[in-house]
C-alpha cells in the first residue's frame, strides 16, 4: 500500500534538503568538525598530560637509578677498603700468631720482675726503717736488700726481650760493676 510511497518521498526529502537549504547542511558540517576539533584538542591535552606524568615518572626513575648507582658505588668502595683491611689485619693476626708463643713467656718473665722489684721495695722500706730506728741498716738488712737486688737482677737478665740481645740485667750488672770500679 502507501508504505512503499511513504519511503520515496524521505529519500527526496533529504536529497532537497541538502539541494535547497546548502549553508544549513555546511554549518552542520562546520559544527561538527567543531566539536570534531575540540574533541581532538581535549584528547592531545589529555595525552600531553599524560606524555609528561610519564616524562615525570621516567626522569623521576632516571634520578633513582642514578642516586642508586652512586649509592652502589659507595659501597664497592667501602667493600674494597673493608677486604684490604681484612687482608692487611689477617696478616698482621699472623704475624702475632707467629711471636705469641715467645712473649707468653717473656710476659711471665716480666710478671716475675715486677714481683722481684715489689719485694726489693718491701725490704727497702724494712731499711729504712731500720736506718730510723737504729740510726744506721743492720748487718742483715743490708744482706737481705742486696740479695734482692740480686734478684732482681737474676730475673732481669732471664729476659731476652729481643733476639740475639744480652738481658737488661746484664745490662744493669755490667753498669754496677763500672762504677764500682772507678
Amino acid at each position: 500500500m502507501p508504505k512503499s510511497g511513504s519511503s520515496k518521498p524521505s529519500a527526496e526529502i533529504t536529497k532537497t534538503a541538502a539541494q535547497r537549504f546548502p549553508l544549513v547542511h555546511k554549518l552542520i558540517h562546520f559544527a561538527d568538525l567543531r566539536n570534531f576539533y575540540r574533541e581532538m584538542r581535549e584528547a592531545l591535552i589529555t595525552a600531553n598530560r599524560r606524555a609528561g606524568a610519564q616524562q615525570g615518572l621516567v626522569t623521576k626513575a632516571k634520578k633513582k637509578i642514578a642516586q642508586l648507582e652512586a649509592e652502589m658505588t659507595l659501597l664497592e668502595q667501602e667493600r674494597d677498603e673493608l677486604l684490604t683491611y681484612r687482608q692487611r689485619v689477617e696478616e698482621e693476626a699472623n704475624q702475632i700468631s707467629a711471636v705469641l708463643p715467645r712473649l707468653k713467656g717473656r710476659l711471665l718473665q716480666v710478671q716475675q720482675i715486677e714481683q722481684a722489684l715489689e719485694n726489693l721495695a718491701d725490704i727497702k722500706e724494712a731499711v729504712d726503717q731500720q736506718d730510723r730506728a737504729n740510726g744506721g741498716p743492720t748487718r742483715q738488712s743490708s744482706e737481705d736488700l742486696r740479695r734482692a737486688v740480686e734478684r732482681l737482677l737474676e730475673r732481669a737478665d732471664a729476659v731476652e726481650f729481643f733476639e740475639g740481645e744480652e738481658g737488661a740485667g746484664a745490662a744493669v750488672e755490667r753498669q754496677v760493676e763500672e762504677a764500682d770500679e772507678s
